[in-house]
């Protein structure tokens, strides 16, 4: 997919040196250095050709927006680091700078201010117009746009031995909640064609519907730097934030407070920080935290997670924040956060899972594109998805601890 949303989750290159490979028992058998250089040189051309196939994408898509009336800024373009594609900034851009601009008629789901989409048959009405406007092909009015938003896939897709990998972190009944409204609400059959639209609907529309270039940029609620308003003539991208966007940032969009579960069904990635984990005890009580670099929020307060997604501040500042709140809380709420987290149990370790993963990274390697390698794919997803879980578990519990600790001793002193 050229222009698909960040999934960290999903396989990426293996970090193990080119020069070696690792035999049926685990030996390392070094290779000829004329088929290392090979090797270095095949993965620099591909992904030379990958970055200049978007380059070029974006560009076809650039020009087809501001042919039908669009505006898009010169300032920022494609660019991919680590694997994942994203909106760079190439200079600085002031804050309240127009990124882009899309005329109603180009957005699909809403026709004016007035007629913007709305809730249930409306959205029913995107996927449909969406499917209709894919099969349509070259002739379609948004063919440089539609053509390269396919390939996408979420936990919707997974067959159900792979959704058993989440280890229950996300039942069957969440995973395939859009297919069942879809079901339940809209007047159509989800052939191969209509659920490609559906995916794509549940993972890039925006509150009035499909906006061509708008969806190519990621999420971070801790980088926000770009809003979207509407207008009479259609829907602006402003950047926001204090002193604009710097040359080189990445431009990110928000696409709301939501629970790291949440994320994952509906976009297939956990985000980089502020991630905000739940978990339900087996006595049923609900616990939340939201996890900084180095610092937790425990049982995040309502003041606490509208900061969080409202404010555009530094990273400093919200782990200022998320540390006052955490050391608050009294040390009986602390105590009882730890006990239910020694009391969550999983059928794996995390060291066991990365054996795992390790293994099907191999073995996807070595597969030809199919069903059978979607659903390895899926697997490797489905296994990170839980390890993020398991680790963010462990570091809470330690966060926690950290502070129970610290008191004690303040009070052995005081003694």
């Amino acid at each position: 997919c050229l222009f698909q949303r960040v999934i960290p989750l999903y396989p990426m290159m293996s970090n193990q040196s080119p020069a070696v490979r690792t035999t049926k028992h685990g030996a390392f058998v070094s290779l000829p250095i004329s088929i290392c250089c090979w090797l270095l040189l095949l993965i620099s051309c591909s992904a030379n050709a990958s970055q200049r196939d978007a380059d070029a994408g974006y560009a076809r898509l650039r020009s087809w927006m501001r042919e039908n009336g669009g505006r898009v800024n010169d300032r920022f373009g494609i660019t991919e680091k680590d694997g994942v594609r994203g909106i760079q900034a190439f200079t600085d851009i002031e804050e309240g700078s127009e990124l882009l601009f899309c005329p109603w008629h180009l957005v699909i789901g809403s026709s004016s201010l007035q007629d913007q989409m709305k809730p249930g048959d409306g959205m029913c009405s995107v996927v449909d117009e969406m499917a209709k406007e894919i099969r349509l092909g070259v002739d379609s009015l948004w063919y440089p746009y539609l053509d390269h938003i396919g390939g996408q896939r979420l936990p919707a897709d997974f067959i159900s031995e792979v959704l058993l990998e989440l280890q229950g972190l996300l039942t069957t009944q969440d995973a395939t909640r859009h297919l069942r409204w879809f079901d339940q609400r809209c007047d159509g059959e989800l052939d191969g064609t209509a659920k490609q639209s559906l995916v794509a609907f549940i993972s890039r529309a925006s509150e009035v519907g499909m906006i061509p270039i708008y969806d190519l940029f990621n999420h971070h609620n801790g980088k926000r730097s770009a809003k979207l308003t509407v207008t009479e003539e259609g829907v602006q991208l402003l950047v926001v934030g204090n002193g604009g966007i710097s040359s080189g940032d990445e431009i990110y969009l928000s696409y709301g407070l939501k629970t790291a579960s949440t994320m994952y069904r509906d976009y297939g990635f956990v985000e980089e920080w502020p991630i905000a984990w739940n978990f339900q005890t087996a006595g049923g009580n609900n616990f939340a935290f939201l996890e900084f670099p180095d610092v937790v929020a425990i049982n995040p307060s309502a003041d606490l997670l509208r900061a969080v997604w409202q404010s555009n501040i530094s990273l400093e500042e919200y782990l200022s924040l998320a540390t006052t709140h955490t050391e608050s809380l009294s040390s009986a709420d602390l105590e009882t956060f730890v006990t239910a987290v020694e009391n969550e149990h999983f059928p794996t370790t995390v060291e066991g899972d990365e054996v795992t993963l390790a293994l099907l990274i191999e073995q996807e390697g070595g597969t030809i594109a199919n069903d059978s390698s979607d659903n390895i794919s899926d697997r490797i997803s489905a296994i990170r998805y839980r390890m993020a879980h398991k680790k963010a578990l462990a570091s809470a519990k330690l966060y926690c601890n950290g502070i129970l600790t610290k008191r004690m001793s303040m009070g052995s002193q005081e003694l």
